[in-house]
């Protein structure tokens, strides 16, 4: 061999070797995002946290399938969303108790209040095209109904962006929804109470644009505004101006629930885990609870408003309509969606539940990162809360965090004068009796629950998370609790 070709031969040998280490470090690099993705699953599906936790000791975590069962959640799926996309989107448990089909992530579930915001897109969509006007008054385009109101009103004019916002001078009102069995009313029988609706006709009752009052009467009125300006079935105009856009595929507002879709279905369940009479109900209030989806269809449809706000795509809006529609502003409701937060801390969300159902959507514009969780039972709620906390602590979010609750002692006295029997109903009571420092409260047929000090007449337990309130009269004698569970409230009058 001569000097020339033994020149050669090193650097080949170091060529080759550079490759190899590159080649190295590329596939090293997909394995370590496809590993972070299993890991950050496994921390969720393992990383559960309730809500608060005792100082000096770490918030514990659970399970998703012990907590499923803790709350008597028969399904849930999710979507989880990173660097403006879709991560992952995992299922879990049954559809139905009795059939015992399981959740897949194709599962679609009645989406609740997540029906808002996909309803405001349309609407958006038509103030983009000329049809309407955010700030404009709406009741010259109604033309199958006409908006009443009552002399507190005042005679300000009811704008769409108020209809959007839950600011249009409405009372407070979630529509109950209609058993399988009962036949449906028709839209224009919702709004003036007219059988075989049975709720009160819809009217204005305090000055629009005073306050943000949540309430369903604006997305039924909205509603019936973008079928008399498109002069076309709501289901139909949504799918072509938003679900379709949207690539929302599995997603529908069609009353009556369109066959094709039935063996997709979830099933809702009640509180105690049984599954809901007729499976689940009607509600023609399409645009305020209508709405049948996937986790992944909801996660698309944020991501594409997101996406339109950054000015990379107008599949359905113009970039400031979508920005609009993010944006805060009455309080913490904005167009169809609430937003809280600045900078990279900005996150718009929404939780939403029907008879049976409960949802929740949450995304952080300038992490590209979110969350939608769906459940068929009315206990989902809790869930869904305990799985965004994990999720929170996977994905290093600066909200949704367990809280830390310090411990305090009272004089025994004060526990001993809340001591007794309260009465829930004829057959349902609470009986509170205290050890040490805590109450301890024995619902009828029900384990007992261990309450914490929170100040003299307030306390909370941990698991579930209940905050309860004694109440007393003008004497200063206790006669009664008050009960809250995240949107629940109990009342009980103290006759012991």
């Amino acid at each position: 061999m001569n000097f020339a070709d033994r020149g050669k031969k090193p650097r080949i040998q170091n060529r080759l070797a550079i490759t190899v280490l590159l080649l190295g470090f590329f596939f090293a690099g997909c394995e370590t995002r496809e590993s972070l993705m299993r890991k950050r699953i496994k921390n969720v599906e393992k990383g559960l946290l309730k809500a608060v936790f005792l100082k000096g000791l770490k918030p514990e975590k659970k399970s998703l399938a012990e907590r499923m069962q803790f709350y008597k959640v028969p399904g849930v799926s999710m979507a989880v969303m990173d660097q403006y996309k879709i991560e992952w989107a995992r299922a879990y448990g049954v559809k139905d108790v009795q059939t015992l089909e399981p959740v897949t992530p194709d599962t679609v579930f009645q989406a609740g209040a997540l029906s808002q915001p996909v309803a405001a897109a349309a609407a958006l969509r038509f103030v983009d095209k000329g049809f309407l006007d955010l700030e404009g008054d709406v009741a010259g385009k109604l033309r199958s109904w006409k908006i009443t109101q009552s002399p507190a009103a005042g005679r300000k004019k009811v704008l769409l962006s108020g209809l959007l916002t839950h600011s249009a001078g409405f009372p407070a009102r979630v529509f109950p929804g209609i058993p399988q069995d009962k036949p449906v009313p028709s839209l224009v029988q919702v709004l003036n109470g007219e059988a075989p609706a049975e709720t009160f006709p819809l009217e204005i009752e305090y000055p629009p644009g005073s306050q943000a009052l949540y309430t369903e009467s604006g997305f039924v009125i909205l509603q019936q505004l973008l079928a008399d300006i498109d002069d076309s079935p709501f289901p139909a105009l949504m799918k072509t101006a938003v679900l379709d856009p949207a690539g929302m595929s599995s997603s529908t507002f069609e009353l009556p629930f369109p066959e094709g879709l039935r063996p997709r279905a979830a099933a809702g369940h009640m509180r105690n885990g049984q599954l809901l009479e007729g499976k689940w109900l009607n509600y023609p209030e399409l645009a305020a609870k209508g709405l049948w989806s996937t986790a992944s269809d909801l996660a698309s449809f944020a991501l594409e408003i997101v996406a339109e706000a950054m000015g990379k795509s107008t599949k359905i809006l113009s970039a400031s309509s979508a920005r609009a529609m993010l944006t805060p502003r009455i309080g913490t409701r904005g167009l169809g969606f609430a937003g809280e937060g600045s900078a990279e801390d900005s996150h718009f969300f929404l939780q939403g539940k029907t008879e049976g159902f409960t949802c929740g959507l949450v995304f952080y514009p300038a992490r590209g990162q979110g969350a939608v969780i769906i459940s068929n039972s009315e206990n989902g709620s809790l869930l869904i809360d305990e799985i965004l906390r994990g999720i929170s602590d996977a994905y290093k979010w600066p909200d949704y965090k367990a809280q830390e609750r310090p411990l305090f002692r009272l004089d025994p006295s004060i526990y001993q004068q809340y001591v007794g029997r309260y009465q829930v109903t004829s057959d349902y009571f609470l009986d509170v009796t205290y050890e040490d420092y805590y109450l301890v409260i024995r619902p009828t047929g029900q384990a007992p629950t261990k309450f914490y000090v929170e100040n003299q007449s307030m306390f909370f337990s941990m698991d579930p998370f209940i905050r309860i309130q004694f109440r007393k009269d003008e004497k200063g004698n206790v006669e009664g609790i008050v009960l809250w569970q995240q949107d629940f409230e109990q009342t009980a009058k103290k006759i012991n």
